[in-house]
């Protein structure tokens, strides 16, 4: 017979069909009443693929479980134990069992979130692994409890193998948060599943890690933790364990790859793999972009995708703090193969307030240039932020001992994306220099510009000369506290 949760049931999109098979009695003879074909109609369109994956794997675990001796079932126990699994799954939270999950990269890696199928480890348990406990319980009489947790471990395995299979996906990692403490923001992202031998030889580590996950020793090309995402034609690889990726910053990588100019040279401070010195390369034709990155993991994959994109040669990259190995460039006087630069990109958060001074040192010193400012603003301090933003750098290019003709224009404001309720990702493009500068020439808005201010909805605002502090500033010891954004 065909069990209604299997994976071929569940392949097929036609709900009919699927109803059906839910209501398939064990010896395979399917009722043809209107009644019950109209109640499993209502059944399937109450049940999420995953839902039924999830049901799926309880009732072949049961089934192999409980076989007799000449590998027949009692087909009323089996049925009443597929109704249980089928009740108790539906009852799972969301967080427990989410409606759908996210696929990632261009072979398709499952991520699960983290509070997902997950087994407590602790004297307290949760909905999963309480209804795991329920499901061995009938299968496991008498046994030690490491016993039983051991064969929950598996049964676990076992759901994010056919998850897997569900979205024809070669691996599934845990989503892991970042640590903010972290200076190098590395990736919280665990493999779960497929487990290497070197763990599930042994019990202890493959119960802990069937958990949380692991990191591979190895990185690289061809390592666990090695992934690939094409956007807009370009590639860009990284270990998914090791290196953090936003897919919420698609559309400005591209946006930010149109902005660039061919005869630019672009300054990248916060390069990380690569996610605007690529677009500023290869869509912007970049004369020569300086990648700036300390992450040494970032490094790799940075250095790696600059070679497979085929941009290496126009691309230098500076290993460490930004604000040292500038600051050592600057010294020489050297920047961009012997210039200095038209544009830079500030993508860092939740502020990248402490790269300003040394963003503004690296400026062209005759005719300024951008500089595509990222932060975490509170959305109600959308425009004070672009004032306060233009103020400190005109503040900042005066202590540069930049001409005191230099101004800061905010000409535009992109919201990337939300980062928390009432906090949005804000990118400020803003010119800092002259406003005679041949860099400004031809852009609309900015033609009758005789001060610093922002451009909103094509009306320039002139800049007051003391604006207030906007909740996402440094403090004095240049720390940004993130408790405003709770």
């Amino acid at each position: 017979q065909l069990c209604p949760f299997s994976s071929s049931a569940l392949g097929n999109q036609n709900h009919a069909m699927i109803s059906r098979l839910l209501q398939q009695n064990c010896d395979g003879r399917i009722e043809k009443s209107k009644q019950i074909d109209t109640q499993a109609d209502t059944e399937i369109s109450n049940l999420t693929k995953i839902q039924c994956v999830v049901i799926e794997t309880l009732v072949n675990y049961y089934t192999e479980s409980t076989k007799k001796s000449d590998n027949s079932l009692d087909q009323k126990e089996l049925a009443s134990f597929q109704e249980m699994a089928k009740t108790s799954v539906s009852s799972l939270s969301i967080k427990t069992c989410p409606k759908k999950l996210e696929v990632m990269g261009d072979d398709r890696t499952l991520v699960v979130p983290s509070t997902a199928f997950l087994l407590q480890e602790q004297e307290t348990t949760n909905e999963f692994h309480q209804l795991l406990t329920n499901i061995t319980s009938q299968t496991i009489r008498n046994s030690p409890r490491e016993d039983e947790y051991s064969t929950m471990c598996k049964l676990q395995q076992k759901l994010l193998e056919n998850l897997a299979s569900l979205y024809h996906s070669p691996r599934v990692v845990r989503r892991g948060d970042i640590d903010p403490d972290s200076g190098v923001r590395e990736s919280g992202h665990r493999i779960l599943w497929p487990l290497p031998v070197s763990i599930t030889s042994s019990n202890n580590e493959a119960t802990k890690c069937t958990n949380h996950g692991y990191i591979p020793q190895s990185t690289g090309p061809d390592s666990p933790g090695w992934i690939t995402v094409t956007e807009h034609k370009i590639s860009q690889s990284f270990d998914l364990t090791r290196v953090m990726f936003s897919r919420g910053n698609v559309t400005e990588k591209k946006r930010f790859g149109l902005l660039v100019q061919p005869d630019e040279y672009v300054l990248d401070m916060y390069a990380g793999i690569g996610y605007y010195t690529l677009p500023a390369l290869i869509h912007g034709r970049a004369r020569h972009v300086t990648a700036c990155e300390w992450n040494p993991n970032a490094v790799f994959a940075l250095r790696h995708n600059l070679k497979t994109n085929k941009v290496d040669e126009k691309a230098t990259v500076l290993e460490g703090d930004c604000r040292l190995t500038l600051r050592a460039l600057m010294a020489n006087k050297t920047a961009g193969n012997g210039h200095y630069f038209d544009r830079i990109s500030l993508g860092l958060l939740p502020s990248s307030e402490g790269g300003w001074p040394i963003a503004i040192e690296c400026l062209n010193r005759e005719n300024g240039g951008w500089l595509h400012v990222h932060g975490n603003v509170a959305t109600t301090e959308r425009e004070q932020w672009a004032h306060w933003l233009c103020r400190s750098l005109v503040i900042l290019s005066k202590k540069n001992k930049c001409s005191t003709h230099w101004h800061a224009v905010c000409h535009h404001i992109e919201r990337v994306k939300s980062f928390a309720p009432k906090v949005d990702h804000y990118v400020a493009d803003v010119f800092v220099g002259p406003l005679n500068s041949p860099l400004l020439s031809g852009r609309k808005g900015l033609d009758d510009v005789n001060a610093t201010g922002v451009l909103h909805s094509g009306v320039f605002n002139a800049t007051p000369l003391h604006v207030s502090t906007p909740s996402c500033a440094l403090d004095t010891e240049g720390v940004i506290h993130q408790k405003w954004m709770m």
